[in-house]
């Protein structure tokens, strides 16, 4: 039996033909038919020039997410390839490097960022670079193909291919220690086992509206995209190309949200947190039934104000690295009062966890800590290229009678008596500060309470005299200007002297990675 990701998206092509399938924010749709219409001739051009795929089955794409581009990426994944995300707001120097570590000799291409990366165009590994729209830039040579010449080919559905769901659907890079991007490879079965799940327990239908926030770069995007199109509902894409200043973009997709009665959101707790401070979430008519977050822990005071606001939307907390997809899920149906942290829940079907002692050696008590180790459908058969650094996380467990992988998640948390998941943070986010070890979750949490604070992040600089120094980076609500000594002077009613921050510095805005979290390393290194 097929089980393919874009299989999902063929089957609503039948059941769901004349359904709206994406609706863009500057009026501009696609039904189901003629997404795959497009697909098809994104798919015959590339199937013409890639040949035989298993030679080099990688396009990369340097796009945000709308009609053109997700229709290249069905287009890739019908002639057998694997899309790898080149991240639209990094420098060019690490694409280079994603580049020579995968091949890529084929780069589909928003026109908005050509002129940003004709440089890494130049690059002797690509031969073809393939406009996604109709705007033609002044630099042109043999490489590029215009977005019309990929619609003059054939619309059929190109060949049923022999695939099998251990071919690669796509490569979502993060970042690495040596500087050189880190290549996930994920299978179409990881993929499937993902969306699959997600149908089963969040139930999407035909009518439901799922606002598209995540980049393809962020694993988020899959569920956007294709659990939208598993059932012919409707994705709606905000127009990122569009420069607008910072408030303004978060009420503009406040407002798109409402005039498009969306149903459905999965995106970050600083996402999430910018539409309430920023975007006038609360103020607007909004339909939303459920709401996921991933990627980081939200804290739970300002959990409880996003509930507060939208008291009839059921939140559920989604956690997974990139390399494991989703792995944990808990709906939160009553916030702690004591506002200690969301569980993560219960493990998602064919996934198994284990809490294992740093060392490696034993399975941990109830309420004991230790690193969490996952093995399932969804995880990732390891990084392109580093096979020393894959056998480092994918290791063999020594707890069971037959050959088992676990992917060592580098994540920590505890199994309390119920058998409920619980997070505490990564292992390089507990430091030590004068012979003390911190979680910096911790201190975030309790920074967390003060209502005045629009965001804020605490990150840990290494210093030869104490370990670490801890230095809180924040922003004030407008109307707001507490200073370093008012937060300080609040901390200490909550955490020890010790956890306390050594320096408080105030921003107008904290930077974000392009998947929308708070850019820690960034950070870090301007303090430095």
């Amino acid at each position: 039996m097929r089980y393919l990701l874009h299989d999902v998206f063929l089957k609503s092509v039948r059941k769901f033909p004349k359904n709206i399938a994406i609706y863009e924010e500057n009026g501009n749709e696609i039904t189901y038919t003629q997404l795959n219409t497009l697909s098809n001739q994104f798919a015959n051009y590339l199937s013409q020039y890639k040949g035989e795929i298993r030679n080099n089955p990688f396009v990369g794409i340097i796009s945000p997410v709308h009609i053109n581009s997700i229709a290249s990426i069905l287009g890739v994944l019908k002639i057998g390839g694997a899309y790898i995300p080149l991240d639209e707001y990094s420098p060019v120097d690490r694409l280079e490097k994603i580049i020579e570590n995968t091949k890529l000799d084929v780069v589909l291409v928003d026109s908005h960022y050509f002129e940003k990366y004709t440089s890494l165009f130049d690059n002797s590994l690509i031969k073809k670079v393939i406009l996604l729209d109709n705007n033609i830039p002044d630099w042109h040579n043999e490489k590029i193909v215009s977005f019309e010449t990929v619609k003059s080919f054939s619309d059929t559905e190109p060949n049923t291919l022999n695939q099998v769901c251990d071919d690669l659907a796509y490569i979502l890079h993060s970042s690495g220690s040596t500087g050189v991007p880190k290549g996930i490879m994920l299978t179409h079965r990881n993929a499937r086992t993902f969306v699959d799940w997600m149908q089963k327990e969040f139930a999407l239908t035909e009518s439901d509206v799922v606002m598209s926030r995540a980049p393809f770069k962020f694993d988020l995007s899959v569920f956007d995209i294709f659990n939208t199109l598993n059932v012919g509902a409707k994705l709606v894409c905000y127009d990122w190309n569009n420069k607008r200043e910072e408030d303004e973009r978060h009420k503009s997709y406040v407002r798109l949200m409402s005039a498009q009665k969306a149903t459905i959101l999965y995106t970050t707790p600083s996402t999430f947190i910018s539409l309430m401070n920023r975007g006038e979430l609360g103020k607007s008519d909004i339909c939303l039934r459920e709401i996921m977050y991933a990627g980081e822990p939200f804290p739970t005071p300002l959990i409880r104000r996003l509930q507060s606001i939208l008291p009839n939307t059921k939140i559920a907390n989604i956690y997974g690295p990139t390399e494991t997809n989703i792995i944990t899920y808990y709906w939160i149906d009553e916030i702690p009062e004591n506002n200690t942290p969301i569980p993560l829940g219960r493990e998602v079907e064919d996934t198994e966890i284990l809490i294992v002692k740093e060392e490696g050696d034993r399975i941990c008590d109830a309420n004991e800590l230790g690193e969490i180790w996952c093995r399932g459908g969804t995880v990732t058969l390891g990084y392109l290229g580093m096979e020393e650094k894959t056998r480092l996380c994918l290791v063999d467990s020594p707890f069971h009678k037959y050959p088992a992988k676990f992917w060592r998640t580098g994540d920590y948390g505890f199994r309390d008596e119920k058998g409920i998941l619980h997070y505490r943070g990564r292992k390089d986010h507990m430091v030590k500060v004068k012979g003390f070890r911190i979680e910096l979750g911790e201190v975030e949490s309790a920074l967390s309470n003060i209502d005045e604070l629009d965001e804020f992040v605490v990150v840990a600089i290494p210093d030869e005299k104490y370990g670490n120094r801890l230095y809180c980076y924040y922003v004030n609500k407008k109307g707001h200007s507490l200073s370093e000594e008012d937060i300080k002077s609040f901390l200490l009613t909550k955490i020890p002297e010790y956890m306390t921050p050594y320096k408080f510095i105030e921003k107008e805005i904290l930077p974000k990675t392009s998947s929308g979290k708070i850019d820690r390393v960034l950070l870090a290194e301007t303090t430095i």
